[in-house]
């Protein structure tokens, strides 16, 4: 007679136990890594916008300066004889992979910049992030 049996069996439950909240701590640290790539991310793409938008804005023919009445402006400006490009392309939102954008308005008309909404943190409130060109008074 075995007095031992279902020791071994014991230890591998154990083990595969450790490993499942090992797996969970090294999830939850890598879910914060990606979160916070995405951010930086909407950080960079948020400031082309605004750099975009005060070339668009500072190479307005003329004496008056205005924005640009969409996004697409930025990307074949056709104020001048020449197309003139301002941006790439429409960078993609990287926490939802659209180049959709809540577009912030300037007083007299155009855009002056771009919005988001984002999580803090996972489950938790939400706050805007807003990416807006500031003309400099000379």
């Amino acid at each position: 007679m075995k007095q031992q049996s279902g020791f071994t069996y014991m230890g591998v439950l154990l083990a595969i136990a450790l490993l499942g909240i090992g797996l969970v701590a090294a999830s939850e640290v890598w879910v914060k890594a990606a979160r916070q790539q995405r951010m930086e991310q909407l950080d960079w793409v948020g400031q082309q916008y605004v750099q975009a938008i005060g070339s668009y804005y500072e190479a307005s023919p003329g004496r008056t300066k205005v924005f640009p009445t969409s996004l697409q402006d930025l990307i074949e400006d056709r104020r001048f004889s020449f197309a003139r490009r301002h941006l790439r392309s429409l960078y993609a939102n990287p926490f939802t992979g659209t180049a959709e954008w809540e577009l912030i308005r300037a007083p007299g008309g155009g855009i002056r910049g771009v919005r988001v909404v984002v999580e803090i943190a996972e489950g938790s409130a939400s706050a805007a992030r807003e990416f807006a060109y500031v003309p400099t008074t000379r």
